[in-house]
C-alpha cells in the first residue's frame, strides 16, 4: 500500500470536516442577528445578573440551524440517513421541550427533587417535571432505536444505561448555566474529553462538528451577557452529548460517564457550584475568561 493510500482519504476527511465547520460558523452568522431580533420584538427578555434586559432564549439558535446543516451533511453523504434522522428528533424534540420550560416554567420549583416532589405532594406537574416525562421517552426512543438492529444478549442493560445517560445529560449543562458563557465552555471540554476517548468518531464527528462551530460564535454574545442561552439551548445542547457518549463511548467509559453525572446532579440539589468555582483560583479563572468584568 502507498503512502498516498493513506493520505487521501485522511486529506479528504479533513477537507470535509473544515467545509462542515465554515458553513455552520456562517450560517450562524448571517442567522442569529434575525433571531435576536425576533427575540427583542417578542419581548422574551429577562434580567442578567447585571440586572439588564436581555434575550433570554438566544439558544433557539441551535433549533434553527442543526436541521438545516443535518440535512445538508446528509445529502453530502457525511451521515447515514438513519442516524441523521434520530439525531433531528432529539434536537428538535429536546429544544422543544426546552422552549416550553423557558415559556411556561414555574421557578418555585427546582431542580429534578423539586419537580418531583411538587408532583407527589401537590399532584401538580409543573413544567419542568413535563420536560423531564417528555425529554425521558425520547430518550427511550433514541435508546430503543441505537440498541435493537444490533441487540445483544445484554441488551436491557444496554438500554438502561444509554436510556440514563441521555437523561442526565440533558439536564447537566442546565446546571451550568449560572453565569455568562459558563454553559458554552463546560460544552466544549465535555465534547473534548468525549471525542478524546472516542472508540469511533470517524462515524459521527460530522454530525457533532456544527454544534461547536456555533457555539464558537455565539459564545461571545453569552460571555457579553448581551444573550441567554435558556433552556431551549442548555437542554438541546446536553442531549447531544448523551448522544455522543451513546454512540462514540466503550462501555466502561459510559459506566464512568454515568457516575460523574449522577454525582454531579446529587451534589447540585445540595451545594453552589458557582461558590465552588468562586472559590478555587483555576477554576474561577478559567470561568472568567472572556467575560466582562464590571
Amino acid at each position: 500500500m502507498e503512502l498516498s493510500d493513506v493520505l487521501q482519504p485522511m486529506l479528504l476527511s479533513i477537507i470535509k470536516y473544515i467545509l462542515i465547520f465554515v458553513v455552520s460558523y456562517f450560517l450562524a452568522f448571517l442567522i442569529f442577528p434575525f433571531i435576536r431580533g425576533l427575540i427583542y420584538q417578542a419581548g422574551v427578555l429577562k434580567p442578567n445578573y447585571h440586572e439588564e434586559q436581555i434575550p433570554a432564549i438566544a439558544g433557539i439558535l441551535f433549533v434553527a440551524l442543526l436541521p438545516l446543516v443535518t440535512m445538508i451533511n446528509m445529502l453530502c453523504s457525511v451521515n447515514s440517513y438513519f442516524d441523521s434522522m434520530l439525531f433531528l428528533l432529539m434536537i428538535v424534540g429536546m429544544g422543544f421541550m426546552g422552549f416550553l420550560d423557558d415559556q411556561m416554567g414555574n421557578r418555585n420549583s427546582k431542580g429534578l427533587k423539586g419537580h418531583f416532589l411538587a408532583l407527589v405532594k401537590s399532584k401538580q406537574l409543573t413544567s419542568g417535571g413535563f420536560k423531564a416525562l417528555f425529554g425521558a421517552i425520547l430518550a427511550l426512543i433514541f435508546s430503543s432505536a441505537v440498541i435493537f438492529p444490533i441487540r445483544s444478549v445484554w441488551w436491557p442493560w444496554e438500554l438502561l444505561l444509554n436510556f440514563l445517560l441521555i437523561c442526565l445529560a440533558t439536564n447537566m449543562i442546565n446546571l451550568f448555566d449560572l453565569r455568562p458563557g459558563r454553559a458554552g465552555k463546560i460544552y466544549l471540554a465535555v465534547f473534548l474529553i468525549i471525542v478524546a476517548f472516542s472508540k469511533n468518531l470517524e462515524n459521527y464527528f460530522g454530525l457533532f462538528l456544527p454544534i461547536i462551530a456555533i457555539i464558537l460564535y455565539y459564545l461571545p454574545f453569552d460571555l457579553r451577557a448581551e444573550v441567554m442561552m435558556g433552556d431551549v439551548g442548555s437542554n438541546l445542547l446536553g442531549s447531544t452529548l448523551g448522544m455522543m457518549m451513546v454512540w462514540m463511548l466503550s462501555d466502561l467509559a459510559k459506566i464512568v460517564s454515568l457516575i460523574i453525572m449522577v454525582a454531579l446532579q446529587l451534589s447540585a440539589e445540595k451545594v453552589s457550584f458557582t461558590k465552588i468555582i468562586e472559590r478555587n483560583g483555576i477554576l474561577r479563572y478559567i470561568d472568567n475568561i472572556g467575560r466582562e468584568q464590571r
